[in-house]
């Protein structure tokens, strides 16, 4: 089976069951001077031991995907640094080994915005709108040798999803 997915618009609202975004867009600055304007507390991670920061950068390619992954213990940030992106999420499922595929969605990531993931939100790495694009990703040290769980849903339920862009 074949789940197309429509790219949604991404508000704090249409993202709410798998996380929070992150923009300083309508948000009052926490300091403003003539040379520079700060936005304090945009988010705030629970994140147990040290914070671990890299950098991912995703290739174009085909826009169907059969894979999600999680993690267990950990929050996780993307913020897309110099190209949009389309982000591909699922709901949590603490109690699943599976995500309910009917909550699969794809969100357009405006450069300069990122996303904050719930601990266990189900996502597959982001799809670029250009030919590459970098983003900063923020979790739990040790999250990629620890705590990541991919799953290949055509291998489990038969379904591939296809991103309509």
């Amino acid at each position: 089976m074949i789940k197309k997915l429509e790219v949604n618009l991404l508000t704090k609202v249409s993202f709410a069951d798998y996380g929070h975004l992150i923009s300083n867009e309508k948000i009052k600055p926490t300091m403003e001077e003539d040379t520079f304007t700060f936005w304090d507390n945009m988010a705030e991670m629970n994140i147990e031991g040290k914070t671990g920061f890299g950098i991912l950068e995703v290739n174009k390619r085909i826009k169907d995907f059969t894979n999600l992954e999680r993690h267990r213990k950990t929050e996780e940030i993307f913020f897309a640094l110099d190209e949009d992106v389309v982000v591909l999420v699922g709901k949590a499922t603490p109690n699943q080994e599976v995500p309910d595929i009917e909550t699969v969605k794809a969100f357009q990531l405006e450069k300069g915005k990122g996303i904050f993931l719930s601990i266990g939100t189900w996502h597959w790495i982001p799809f670029p709108l250009a030919e590459k694009a970098r983003l900063l990703v923020v979790f739990q040290q040790g999250t990629v040798e620890h705590d990541l769980e991919i799953i290949d849903l055509k291998e489990l339920r038969g379904v591939t999803f296809s991103i309509k862009i």
